[in-house]
């Protein structure tokens, strides 16, 4: 998930209404367009905010499942979402990974206005990859990443909206959803055979036993690696063709 320098701003939305001018060639017969200005209020994001939970995830270290560091992490993003007012629910799965490893899975859900049908998901993922295995140096290609763009990013980004929800919750029902075991896929080092779709696995998982029975959301953001510096944002292609609208 990508944070950088982005930060979402306070958003001011405009909504232009023309009103269509026809006639003659004849001034008098001009209609002029008049413009409506609709300013939507937004509670300002702090970025700053937004950084400190990136940092406070990097400093459990590595955030690879089955390390401690993951576990203490997953309590402290639960305790988050729990201080900024939503329902927390946890999915602890058994998911395994490509080479046949059992990965002890979080899913960690925060529910705004939980009994609300018009619902909106947000989410990302809060685990790391275990290789650096496109670093280019070869000697770290097994080592696993810090991970402060590819997971804590999204996962600052949406706690610093969550505390945001808080303190003026929208009518709308809003899930937070950290995913988990989503980067523990196949490693480009790697030759010979292994198990399937490989990656994703926590939202796999959430796909298949959702956290409230017949959940359904009008649409889904997903944050990954937004951290990135200077990074450049292009139409997700599986979104694009499958749920264009």
């Amino acid at each position: 998930m990508r944070i950088k320098n982005l930060f979402i701003v306070p958003i001011l939305l405009l909504a232009l209404t023309g009103v269509v001018s026809c006639g003659s060639t004849k001034k008098s017969d001009d209609t002029q367009a008049t413009e409506k200005k609709v300013v939507i209020k937004a509670p300002a994001f702090d970025a700053d905010s937004a950084y400190t939970y990136v940092k406070a995830q990097t400093d459990f270290g590595p955030r690879v499942p089955n390390t401690q560091a993951h576990k203490d992490c997953g309590e402290y993003l639960a305790q988050q979402l729990a201080k900024f007012g939503a329902k927390v629910y946890n999915q602890y799965a058994d998911l395994e990974a490509w080479d046949g490893t059992i990965l002890k899975a979080r899913n960690i859900i925060g529910a705004y206005n939980p009994d609300s049908k018009k619902r909106v998901m947000l989410c990302a993922h809060w685990d790391s990859r275990p290789y650096a295995d496109y670093d280019a140096d070869e000697k770290n290609h097994k080592k696993p990443i810090d991970g402060a763009n590819d997971g804590a990013s999204g996962v600052g980004v949406l706690l610093e909206i969550a505390r945001q929800i808080q303190k003026e919750a929208p009518a709308v029902g809003i899930d937070i959803i950290f995913f988990d075991a989503e980067d523990y896929g196949t490693p480009a080092w790697h030759r010979g055979s292994y198990k399937a779709h490989d990656w994703c696995l926590g939202s796999q998982y959430w796909s298949r036993a959702p956290h409230v029975q017949g959940y359904y959301a009008r649409y889904g953001i997903l944050l990954d690696m937004v951290g990135g510096k200077g990074g450049t944002f292009y139409y997700e292609p599986y979104s694009y063709r499958t749920a264009r609208k």
